[in-house]
């Protein structure tokens, strides 16, 4: 893991040689598919990730990788200073740097839900919808399940988090009856 500001520092630094060949979408897709591939692979994960191959291998490899997706040079090489620094661990964190700066540029909301349950495409899409109208912008909605809610929902958006959870509203309940 390492500091978010060093992953925001690598990321603004494609996005801009993305912008100046305007190559926003392509760079992302590209850096995108390839952490992908990471994640569903858990051998070529540990090939990349461990230390049974040299750096100039892997290299040679990711290289072979990209060049069947028909990834940018600049995608491959900024993968490689990533290799260089021995940080691959940590490129699904490049890519989620790289993103969020894209829809801060583009003007959409990232907005984070808690809920008890996975939500099926159908609420997603449509919470995503109404979020996205209150908002009066492009929300790029997140999902994730925690255990420790009993039912409901909490939305963060930026720094503000709406709790409608159960324990929440348990909680203001208990509070007003004990007020009274």
């Amino acid at each position: 893991m390492i500091k978010a500001g060093l992953t925001k520092r690598y990321a603004k630094a494609l996005l801009e040689l993305a912008n100046a060949k305007q190559q926003q979408a392509d760079f992302g897709c590209a850096l995108h598919d390839f952490v992908e591939l990471l994640q569903q692979n858990d051998e070529l994960k540990q090939l990349i990730y461990g230390k049974i191959m040299s750096t100039s291998d892997k290299k040679r490899l990711i290289g072979q990788l990209l060049v069947k997706d028909n990834a940018p040079k600049d995608v491959e090489n900024f993968i490689y200073v990533i290799l260089d620094k021995g940080r691959e661990s940590s490129l699904p964190e490049f890519w989620a740097a790289y993103q969020e700066l894209c829809d801060e540029a583009d003007g959409v909301r990232q907005v984070l839900v808690h809920t008890a349950v996975p939500l099926a495409d159908k609420e997603a899409a449509e919470l995503e919808k109404a979020l996205a109208n209150k908002l009066n912008a492009k929300v790029r909605l997140k999902a994730q399940v925690d255990k420790n809610l009993i039912g409901g929902i909490k939305v963060q958006i930026d720094d503000t988090v709406y709790d409608a959870s159960i324990s929440q509203q348990l909680r203001s309940l208990k509070e007003s009856l004990t007020m009274e």
